[in-house]
């Protein structure tokens, strides 16, 4: 005798050929979708939305990740999340592979933002992988981030890009050593005092430029207030390349600063910190940079200045 399903159960009976379901779903789901022999990472099907994210030529997962994901560290992540997944094999029939977002390059050439998410099934040999384009939400969410992360006199970062930066960071990777600069620039004050804060202004646009251009595309360039800038360095090798970095900077801040027909020379002082090495946290190393930097001015006072004359202002120039 049958019975009616009670609410919320599921009636089979009515339900129609699921293998005939499945294909129709595979085709017309507007989510990218593939199906992967593991045993050599051959992508077997893929359907119309995956299409449209991805190279037809790319065969295979490998060649996916090296050729059509942009940017390293995603690279990276994917891999290593395979690589685990694959590692539980003899501890579960299934493994999750995390929400990871990739940017994807097309065969149009454009770069396509998606979120992945798959599930690998051991005993069948396969995986099932899912791409969702989320280019127009993240885009969006990306403009209003730089907007709130930007500082609005100089296009730099600022304290709050830093810090939603350094928990990108720190969640890509918590195992790699970051450096953090604290750049202060001397002889800036007479500068406002003398020609007006549109100059000093001036100076600071043009000086965070300087800075943005000396270091890694990677790299952070933050101004933290007032003529005191900061730069995150992420997956840095050692304290001597931090302190080479520090030099180089230097050296820029150095070179005079043209403005409308003045020629200005300031320079700064650096202080910097590694992760983990001199702190646990973002706070701790810029607390410990900046105690580097004051050090570096009191144990340099002459810096090659002259207390009555702290800035150089050449004639006006032609």
């Amino acid at each position: 005798m049958n019975t009616a399903p009670l609410p919320g159960e599921i009636d089979f009976t009515n339900l129609p050929d699921l293998a005939a379901l499945g294909q129709t779903l595979f085709k017309q789901v507007p989510i990218g979708t593939v199906i992967v022999r593991l045993s050599d990472s051959q992508i077997i099907l893929r359907n119309p939305a995956f299409r449209r994210i991805a190279d037809d030529k790319v065969a295979t997962m490998s060649a996916l990740i090296e050729n059509s994901c942009v940017d390293p560290k995603q690279q990276e992540q994917l891999r290593t999340q395979i690589r685990q997944a694959r590692a539980r094999a003899d501890r579960e029939e299934t493994s999750e592979l995390p929400e990871l977002v990739l940017d994807l390059k097309g065969a149009d050439g454009k770069i396509r933002i998606v979120q992945h998410y798959a599930l690998m099934f051991h005993k069948m040999g396969i995986a099932v992988g899912i791409f969702r384009d989320i280019s127009d939400i993240k885009r969006k969410y990306r403009a209003l981030q730089k907007d709130a992360f930007t500082d609005e006199l100089t296009g730099v970062g600022n304290r709050r890009g830093l810090m939603e930066r350094w928990s990108e960071e720190i969640e890509d990777d918590p195992a790699q050593t970051i450096g953090f600069l604290m750049i202060d620039l001397d002889q800036f004050k007479p500068i406002n005092d003398t020609y007006g804060h549109a100059t000093g202004d001036n100076v600071l646009r043009s000086l965070a430029r300087r800075l943005r251009k000396s270091v890694r595309k990677s790299d952070y360039v933050v101004r933290l207030g007032g003529d005191e800038f900061g730069i995150l360095l992420p997956d840095i090798e050692s304290r001597t390349m931090l302190d080479t970095i520090s030099n180089k900077l230097l050296a820029a801040l150095r070179r005079p600063v043209v403005i409308d027909n003045l020629k200005l020379s300031l320079s700064g002082s650096i202080g910097g910190g590694l992760y983990p090495d001199d702190g646990k946290d973002l706070a701790a190393i810029m607390v410990h940079a900046d105690h580097s930097m004051y050090t570096t001015k009191k144990n340099i006072p002459a810096r090659k200045r002259s207390k009555k004359h702290p800035v150089t202002v050449k004639a006006p120039i032609a």
